[in-house]
C-alpha cells in the first residue's frame, strides 16, 4: 500500500512540475511549491514502506520512472533530413595553444584526481556510518567530484584559478586526513 500512494504522489508531484514547465493551465509558484512537496513526500513515504536504504532507492527509481513518462508526452517523429556533405577543409593545428592545453591536461589529471580522491575519503571518513557505507560513498563521489573539477578547470578562461583552489583543496584534504 505504501508503495502505490508514494508512487501516485510522485506521480502527481512530477505532473505539477512538468505542468509548469511546460506552462499549461496548472501552473505557478503554488504549483511548484506543492509538487516538490509531494515529491519530498513521496520519498518519506517510500522510506516508511521499506526502510531507509531500500525507500530512498526506491524514491529516486520513482521519480526517474515519472520523469521519463512525462517525458514520453513530448516525443515527436520528425522527417529524417539528409545529411550535409562533410566537411573535408583541413583542420589547422595551432602550436600556440599547445601549453595551455598542456597545463590543462595537468590541472584536469593528476590535480583534480588527487582532489576528488582525497576529499570524498575525508568526506566519507567524516560520516558516522560503518566502514563499508563510508567507502561506498567515498567511491561514488569520486568522479562526481573529478568531473566538476575538471570542467571547471576547462572552462574558466583563467587556468591558473582552478589550479590553485584544486590544488590547496587537495592539499587541506591530505592534510585533515594524515595530520
Amino acid at each position: 500500500m505504501y508503495s502505490l500512494i508514494a508512487m501516485m504522489a510522485a506521480l502527481i508531484g512530477v505532473a505539477g512540475l512538468y505542468s509548469s514547465w511546460r506552462r499549461l493551465a496548472l501552473a505557478g509558484p503554488g504549483v511548484v511549491a506543492g509538487s516538490w512537496l509531494l515529491i519530498v513526500l513521496s520519498g518519506w513515504i517510500w522510506c516508511l514502506g521499506w526502510g531507509v536504504e531500500f525507500g530512498t532507492v526506491f524514491a529516486c527509481l520513482a521519480l526517474s520512472v515519472a520523469g521519463g513518462v512525462f517525458l514520453l508526452l513530448n516525443y515527436e517523429v520528425r522527417e529524417r533530413k539528409s545529411p550535409r556533405p562533410a566537411d573535408t577543409q583541413q583542420l589547422v593545428i595551432n602550436p600556440r595553444t599547445w601549453g595551455r592545453h598542456a597545463l590543462l591536461s595537468i590541472i584536469v589529471f593528476p590535480v583534480a584526481g588527487t582532489l576528488s580522491v582525497v576529499g570524498s575519503i575525508l568526506l566519507a571518513h567524516e560520516m558516522p556510518w560503518i566502514p563499508v557505507n563510508q567507502m561506498v560513498l567515498a567511491v561514488l563521489l569520486i568522479p562526481v567530484i573529478w568531473g566538476a573539477a575538471a570542467y571547471w578547470a576547462c572552462a574558466d578562461p583563467l587556468p591558473g584559478r582552478p589550479a590553485i583552489a584544486l590544488g590547496v583543496g587537495a592539499l587541506l584534504s591530505l592534510a585533515c586526513l594524515y595530520l
